[in-house]
């Protein structure tokens, strides 16, 4: 029998281990009671290597309500792992503004590693612009922080949004983000009130790219997906293809029949109808200046020559719905300027003064492609051209001919590419034309792409302490740069992007922009030429002297970090040539360290040449380099091999540029 004063000890000692392992945990029930089991569940999990923060769930809810209106509910529930994951205190909503989208609803908690809650909680949110230089939209950012988050805190988010969307009820919701996540939920309903029967409606959802980066999935058609364990994005990671033909997400869509007001996005051609229709009750306009044309190779090339030299691309969205809906043809000419829309329609307008059919063609540049088997979404786009209809070839490269027929694919907003072609942006893609009788797709053909082009001619003479003084003349065709910087810029601008970009001039050098020639003859190439002296153009080192870059391409870029395996797949859409003559004449004897080297890689193909004639006065350097780019793929299976190719190609050329431009002085 154990003594009543040990007992009580023995009792009071349990009771005071008890209590303090009780203090020392976290009342998860401080949290939202959505978030409360997902903290508890994994209290005493490993937390994942290397990760800044984790996210124990991201639940998206998606409630479509009849008349296009979308209520999305968001729940977030993430553990700050180190310091660089303290930004996860921030929570950011975006929004088309206006009466398209109202946040409802933004509430945040913090729970700390000590057990104290901090909370934020807001009816009305403070919302700010979220344009960029280059657009002026009603869009939006809102954004929510809550106080104090610290390593450890348990950061919790709810957030509700109404949305009606312009181009009606469909939306994605991407699974993949900076840090792992230990479960994905998407949740999708109708959400039928008193006055409202959706029976109608149907719901389609479709999963996209879940390979190889979804292992584990549920799913309930048309209701709910569930993932568990997702990796992060990968960091540090150049040269691979666009996120959207990457990364996994899933298209939501309420197919409603009795939804008016927005295109349906049952199938390709409703969607097509739809904007044939908005399109071509906007594009009407009086003749161009110069009259009335009838011929339809002369109408054709005299509204694209007009446009092209008096209406400048800007993207000005005053309303939700101008992302979608064009401006009229004879406001836009008005104006002076327009976006894509706007021009893609100023130029169907002008072709019927030629006798021309002209209609909107969708398309998608600089964000990914449209992939042959994309779900019906106006998302897919981002850009918009015009395609005419062609009775007969008019032997122009950007003709596509289709099972209903052939067309003459024009992009008014590309100023620097000619009629017949496409500028780079649109390689390997898809456009769906679109006509009052549905949807024509249509692949780009190669030979429509306008391919860059520059050639560089250097002729200059050294003094005995290394400034270089001469003459560096460019003639390019296609676009890299220069013909773009003179029509936006002026010739003032001009010379500042050659300052920048090209020569990179100290205070004490000197340059002289001579008269370019006219930016707008678009049949022929753009020249440029420049008068300079660089004080340390022909830099001396002791025996060696170094010449600058001009003309000459940069080094890529280091593909990843070291060590680390590749994750995403490698693209290079690069298709250009350089072709580099240079003359220089020195004051003493030099010998080239590298004389000539052939590279061809799986990403380019490189002729280097370096000669000397040595006089007795010194020394005339001959330079010669010749380089074409190759389009490159490796998918996920080769990117291993791809990683390979990239480092070789990038030592190869690394060799031209930093031993090619060197030179020994003799005695």
């Amino acid at each position: 029998m154990i003594p009543f004063w040990k007992g009580f000890c023995l009792a009071l000692g349990l009771c005071l281990a008890f209590g303090s392992a009780r203090a020392g945990e976290v009342d998860h029930s401080l949290l939202p009671a959505w978030a409360t089991p997902h903290a508890q569940a994994v209290a005493a999990l490993p937390e994942p290597r290397g990760a800044d923060a984790w996210v124990l769930l991201d639940r998206t809810e998606i409630a479509y309500a009849g008349d296009g209106e979308v209520r999305v509910r968001h729940l977030r529930l993430v553990k700050v792992l180190t310091e660089r994951g303290l930004r996860e205190g921030t929570f950011v909503l975006s929004g088309l503004g206006g009466k398209t989208s109202t946040v409802k609803k933004l509430r945040g908690w913090n729970l700390r590693p000590g057990g104290d809650l901090e909370r934020m909680d807001q009816d009305s949110v403070v919302t700010v612009d979220s344009d960029s230089e280059d657009t002026l939209t009603t869009g939006t950012l809102t954004a929510a922080s809550v106080p104090r988050v610290v390593k450890g805190s348990l950061v919790a988010f709810e957030s509700l949004q109404v949305f009606r969307h312009p181009m009606g009820p469909v939306d994605e919701v991407y699974l993949l983000g900076r840090h792992p996540v230990r479960r994905w939920e998407l949740q999708v309903a109708k959400k039928e009130g008193w006055f409202t029967n959706l029976r109608q409606v149907n719901v389609r959802m479709e999963k996209r790219h879940f390979s190889p980066w979804v292992v584990v999935s549920r799913a309930v058609p048309g209701e709910s997906i569930q993932a568990d364990d997702l990796p992060p994005l990968p960091r540090g990671e150049t040269a691979q293809p666009h996120l959207r033909n990457l990364l996994p997400k899933v298209v939501v869509s309420f197919l409603d029949p009795e939804l008016k007001s927005a295109p349906s996005c049952e199938s390709w051609d409703t969607l097509a109808t739809w904007v044939w229709n908005t399109y071509g009750t906007r594009a009407y306009a009086d003749p161009l200046p110069g009259g009335e044309v009838k011929d339809p190779r002369t109408c054709l090339e005299s509204a694209h020559r007009w446009m092209s030299r008096e209406l400048t691309y800007r993207q000005v969205y005053l309303s939700p719905d101008r992302g979608w809906v064009p401006e009229s043809a004879a406001e836009t000419i008005r104006k002076r300027y327009g976006d894509c829309k706007d021009l893609a329609t100023c130029f169907m307008a002008q072709l019927k003064h030629g006798g021309l059919s002209g209609f909107p063609a969708l398309a998608r540049i600089g964000e990914g492609r449209v992939e042959a088997d994309e779900p019906v979404s106006p998302f897919c786009f981002n850009h918009a051209i015009a395609a005419v209809r062609l009775d007969q070839s008019l032997g122009l490269n950007a003709e596509v001919q289709t099972p209903k027929g052939r067309f003459l694919l024009v992009d008014m907003t590309s100023r620097t590419t000619p009629l017949g072609y496409l500028g780079t942006a649109h390689h390997r893609g898809r456009v769906l034309i679109c006509t009052d009788s549905g949807g024509i797709w249509a692949d780009i053909p190669d030979e429509a792409i306008l391919r860059t082009k520059v050639e560089v001619r250097l002729e200059a003479t050294a003094d005995a302490q290394g400034a270089l003084t001469g003459t560096l003349r460019f003639r390019e065709s296609g676009d890299a740069g220069l013909r773009l910087a003179r029509i936006h810029l002026g010739e003032s601008g001009l010379r500042a992007h050659l300052l920048r970009e090209v020569l990179d001039l100290p205070p004490t050098g000197k340059l002289d922009l001579l008269p370019p020639s006219d930016p707008f003859d678009l049949a022929k190439p753009f020249e440029v030429s420049i008068r300079f002296s660089h004080p340390t153009g022909l830099n001396l080192s002791g025996k060696e002297a170094t010449l600058m870059r001009w003309g000459l391409p940069g080094l890529p870029p280091v593909l990843q970090r070291a060590g680390v395996p590749r994750a995403f797949p490698i693209e290079v859409e690069a298709s250009s040539s350089i072709d580099y003559e240079a003359i220089i004449r020195a004051p003493w004897a030099l010998r080239p360290e590298l004389g000539a080297l052939d590279l061809e890689t799986a990403l380019r193909k490189v002729s280097w040449k370096a000669e000397s004639s040595v006089q007795d006065q010194g020394s005339i350097l001959r330079l010669s380099f010749r380089q074409s780019r190759k389009p490159y793929f490796a998918d996920h299976a080769m990117r291993e091999q791809g990683v390979t190719a990239w480092k070789e190609d990038r030592a190869g050329l690394k060799r031209i540029l930093d031993d090619g431009l060197v030179f020994t002085r003799l005695p």
